[in-house]
């Protein structure tokens, strides 16, 4: 003859009816020490007695001690559940905390024409530059080239280099429109 666990994994509503009204009250007494809770404790039950129907296909045939199976499921979703739910609650309260970062339209209007300011006085300032103090400028700052490394790459020496980029930067702290950012 067929235990009820079997009988249940087959389909039998009658044996599921009974694994539940058996162990309810035991699942009841052992999720509410956990929790202190009795709505979570309900819900947690109720939850996985569901789960339970709907995977019966898959679960272990071989359940000898049912109720040790169920207060461990029990356990784990009551477990799962307080977790998911600290999680939320933190999120929540760091969420509530935190000031809202988005700039108003006339903050991010400021910005944007101070930003494009910014470039136009470089690009001017930049202008009055020789061709040669710009390359050697880029190479240095956007390049990250050393000036052993930019020396050897234009034929200059080394001090050629580092006097050229001391006077492009003397240049550009001379000009009007810089003087605020070097």
């Amino acid at each position: 003859m067929k235990d009820t666990w079997s009988c249940m994994k087959e389909g039998s509503k009658i044996a599921f009816l009974e694994i539940y009204q058996q162990n309810y009250a035991m699942l009841f007494s052992y999720g509410f020490s956990l929790t202190t809770d009795k709505e979570l404790t309900k819900d947690c039950i109720q939850e996985m007695f569901l789960e339970i129907w709907n995977k019966r296909d898959s679960l272990n045939t071989d359940v000898h001690n049912v109720k040790s199976y169920l207060f461990t499921w029990l356990r784990r979703k009551i477990s799962r559940t307080q977790s998911a739910f600290l999680k939320e609650k933190k999120f929540e309260t760091e969420a509530d905390n935190e000031e809202p970062n988005q700039k108003s339209y006339e903050e991010l209007l400021v910005i944007f024409q101070d930003t494009e300011e910014k470039k136009e006085n470089i690009s001017r300032a930049l202008s009055h530059l020789t061709k040669n103090q710009i390359r050697i400028i880029k190479m240095k700052f956007f390049d990250n080239l050393t000036y052993i490394q930019i020396a050897a790459e234009t034929n200059l020496t080394t001090r050629t280099v580092y006097n050229t980029i001391y006077m492009a930067i003397q240049h550009l702290r001379e000009d009007t429109c810089l003087k605020q950012y070097l």
